[in-house]
């Protein structure tokens, strides 16, 4: 992924979407997506929205 790609995942993850969501956007799997916003330290949601 681009920076620009992360940036834009980071974004749309930010903003409430979900994991395999934001992957259909920017075109990756879920599992990258993870990977690259984790990379950033972002910290992904549960299954049911809320902060690991």
């Amino acid at each position: 992924m681009s920076e620009g790609q992360v940036d834009e995942a980071v974004r749309l993850y930010a903003s409430g979407l979900s994991l395999a969501r934001v992957g259909e956007r920017v075109g990756f799997s879920a599992r990258t997506i993870r990977t690259m916003i984790l990379r950033r330290g972002i910290k992904t949601r549960g299954p049911h929205g809320r902060e690991r």
